[in-house]
């Protein structure tokens, strides 16, 4: 039984936070005593966690297209992949009928001769900041919809109510649960646990509290990067406090990739 890439990724993602702790530490050692490295390193740690979730979705995807292509055959694929990794081929300056056209015989042919994908159809061809519009987008290239609301009445959206210490003890817990829900594909879950259903968003505009999440800490980056935030108004505390929603959102999205393409391992709780 081979580890996943999925696994891969979820096991390295603590190391990955490595360089921001550190520069939290600093901070937090130079807070009474040198007032000025203290902001600038609160400064840059705005910046380079938003940098370091883009570079986890984007990691994100790669490695499920790997786990797909190391354990399906093209015929196989969801019609939204195999569409999708089409889409590399199409001119996108020919009208809608003939792209349909072509992608349908790309399909058949590729069907025939088993094509092994490649994530890169599944990205975009430039660097987005990681918006909910640019997850929502990347997400329903590998057939997930509506991402934020499926998160939006799980256990993750709790951790909204919660304090430091407690997010912290989610995220060890979470990340021993979904090692073990990962290991192998493809991957196995409890699907009762953490509740990840669809929610029906009645008037269709609300915003959940990912969503709001993503918003604030792509303006703090934004005003950073560009230059109309030249002061630092946040806390180490508060930095800390960002950085582990961060982690229990990368955990969130791992899961709800685990339960698209995995199989559930005992009834559903409808209680």
């Amino acid at each position: 039984m081979n580890q996943t890439f999925i696994n891969f990724l979820l096991n390295e993602l603590d190391s990955r936070w490595n360089e921001i702790s550190i520069l939290l530490k600093t901070a937090k050692d130079y807070e009474k005593t040198n007032q000025v490295l203290h902001d600038a390193i609160c400064r840059s740690v705005s910046v380079l966690m938003v940098a370091h979730f883009e570079g986890f979705y984007k990691d994100l995807i790669k490695n499920i297209i790997e786990d797909i292509r190391a354990n399906k055959e093209f015929c196989d694929l969801s019609s939204s992949i195999q569409r999708n990794y089409c889409n590399v081929f199409i001119d996108p300056k020919s009208s809608s009928n003939a792209q349909n056209r072509i992608t349908e015989l790309l399909i058949e042919k590729f069907k025939e001769v088993n094509v092994s994908i490649s994530y890169e159809p599944f990205l975009f061809n430039r660097n987005e900041n990681p918006k909910p519009q640019i997850i929502e987008t990347l997400f329903e290239n590998i057939g997930i919809k509506k991402i934020f609301e499926i998160l939006e009445s799980s256990e993750y959206e709790n951790i909204f109510q919660e304090e430091n210490s407690s997010i912290e003890e989610r995220v060890t817990k979470f990340t021993e649960i979904l090692d073990t829900y990962s290991f192998s594909f493809p991957y196995t879950y409890e699907n009762f646990y953490f509740n990840m259903k669809p929610t029906s968003n009645k008037n269709g505009k609300k915003r959940t509290f990912w969503e709001e999440f993503l918003d604030e800490i792509n303006r703090r980056r934004h005003g950073i990067a560009h230059g109309s935030d030249l002061g630092n108004v946040h806390s180490v505390e508060s930095l800390i406090l960002t950085m582990n929603k961060i982690k229990c959102l990368e955990l969130a999205l791992i899961h709800v990739v685990i339960e698209f393409f995995g199989i559930a391992s005992c009834i559903e709780n409808t209680e």
